[in-house]
């Protein structure tokens, strides 16, 4: 399975540390690692990116972009 990075703002923080998902922190962003999901069409979040977020209990609007690790 792919993994996805997922680069956010440094506000985001604590929240990151509530999900207690896996992250560096650094350089002025946080830098969080989760393993990527199917995307669902049917998903009331259209945008693959959005999707990926809740699933994780992300807040997309921390998000500064999203790449495949």
């Amino acid at each position: 399975m792919k993994n996805v990075l997922i680069h956010m703002k440094e506000s985001a923080l604590d929240h990151i540390k509530e999900l207690d998902l896996n992250y560096v922190y650094g350089n002025g962003e946080i830098d969080v690692t989760v393993p990527d999901i199917d995307y669902d069409p049917n998903h009331s979040h259209i945008d693959p990116d959005e999707q990926l977020c809740y699933e994780y209990g992300i807040d997309y609007d921390l998000v500064n972009c999203i790449e495949l690790a």
